[in-house]
């Protein structure tokens, strides 16, 4: 039983931090096991919904929304009637929603944009419950949500000065959820954005060094015990 311990996982383990540097090693092989489960866990739960259909693109009229200080104009266009205009879809109802997507003109500054979401009913919107856009390579704006249950979406399509009137023109009249073409897809779920990978860098360093220091505590303990 001894011989297969000291050949086993636990003295490979130990072999391995005694090395100069194995500690930082063990952090990031960790970090890195941790990331490849993580995006196998994503790409099966958007399989399942997929196939379930609640992960399907869904183009809505702006229309169907609702408005607030925002007013229908001809031609197609919209109106931002204040310096908060909104536009909500008040209730999720069973979708799952990856992305929400649109193209749009202006006429002029929209300023800040952005899209609130909430989880759970008669949450209130926050701004630690907000994304912002990012420009597709087409001009489309694109929202990507965190996954999480959602209830609700409201989406600030601008922010006009004070006093300044911004409309506004959504291409085909609509807004997109799950665009195909902005949803993840293969690689996609293992590939890290900058910010994702700047953080597997540095958080699998922050805990070896973490880890190292109690190491060296426990050992000048039992030494003084000793």
């Amino acid at each position: 039983m001894n011989d297969k311990l000291r050949r086993g996982p636990l003295a490979a383990l130990k072999r391995l931090t005694a090395r100069q540097g194995g500690l930082a090693m063990l952090c990031y092989l960790l970090a890195l096991a941790a990331w490849l489960a993580l995006g196998a866990w994503n790409f099966a739960a958007d399989a399942l919904a997929r196939a379930d259909g609640a992960l399907a693109e869904e183009s809505i009229p702006v229309g169907d929304f609702q408005l607030v200080d925002v007013a229908a104009e001809a031609d197609g266009w919209y109106a931002a009637t204040s310096g908060d205009p909104q536009i909500i879809l008040d209730n999720v109802d069973g979708r799952v929603v990856r992305t929400l997507s649109y193209a749009a003109e202006f006429d002029g500054e929209p300023r800040e944009m952005c899209l609130y979401y909430t989880t759970a009913p008669g949450e209130p919107y926050s701004q630690d419950n907000r994304v912002f856009p990012t420009q597709a390579a087409d001009g489309s704006y694109v929202y990507t949500l965190p996954r999480t249950a959602l209830v609700s979406l409201r989406l600030d399509p601008c922010s006009p000065d004070e006093n300044a009137a911004v409309r506004m023109r959504f291409d085909g009249g609509a807004i997109t959820l799950n665009a195909a073409g902005a949803l993840p897809g293969g690689l996609d779920y293992w590939l890290p954005s900058w910010y994702q990978a700047f953080c597997l860098i540095l958080y699998p360093a922050l805990a070896a060094a973490a880890l190292s220091w109690l190491w060296a505590c426990w050992r000048a303990v039992r030494q003084r015990k000793n």
